[in-house]
């Protein structure tokens, strides 16, 4: 049995696949789609059924590639302690090539430093000076998202949308790290 139209788009738009692409994968127009979802067409049954293998054969093949996070993780995180000089933290970003650092207090992490978060200081008018008698923990923002290792990497996409990162923990201690630059690793994986 095949799906209803509303069905058609919630897939489509699960799978986070465009009218345009869907359209050059069935083999009609985008603008042939966009009535078909928006209730503006009356479709041939053979029509919806190649529309429905296409969207069923996404996710499955997206399935079948969702791993672990554990796969994709740095597991070397440079964390630095909230009682730190910003100075300090600025250095360590810099000789690591990091734009973040998680921040520590007492084995938790409480906070994050960003090279970003520093510019924003200076920008708004604080010294070099007063940057130097600064400690992290006055100027660190939000923690870092979080998530189990035995997470999928899809659960993680939509968190890089609005982090640059994600710690990844295990049993409550800190195993790892995944940016935007690791989530690729996935795709060299199966590409």
């Amino acid at each position: 049995m095949l799906p209803t139209i509303p069905e058609i788009r919630k897939m489509r738009k699960n799978l986070g696949i465009s009218q345009k692409e869907l359209a050059g994968r069935t083999g009609v127009s985008q603008s042939y789609i966009a009535r078909l979802e928006k209730g503006e067409i009356n479709p041939t049954y053979e029509k919806v059924r190649k529309i429905y293998e296409v969207l069923n054969e996404s996710g499955m093949r997206a399935t079948s590639i969702d791993m672990n996070v554990s796969k994709i993780m740095s597991t070397t995180v440079i964390v630095i302690s909230s009682s730190e000089s910003v100075v300090k933290a600025l250095n360590i970003m810099r000789e690591k090539g990091y734009s973040q650092l998680p921040v520590m207090e007492q084995k938790r992490i409480v906070g994050t430093i960003t090279e970003a978060g520093i510019n924003d200081l200076l920008v708004n008018g604080k010294s070099i000076e007063t940057l130097r008698n600064m400690i992290v923990k006055n100027i660190m923002g939000p923690a870092l998202p979080q998530v189990d290792k035995s997470s999928p990497i899809s659960m993680i996409y939509p968190i890089l949308k609005f982090s640059n990162a994600v710690l990844i923990f295990d049993e409550g201690t800190l195993k790892g790290i995944v940016t935007k630059a690791d989530v690729l690793k996935a795709v060299d994986m199966y590409g």
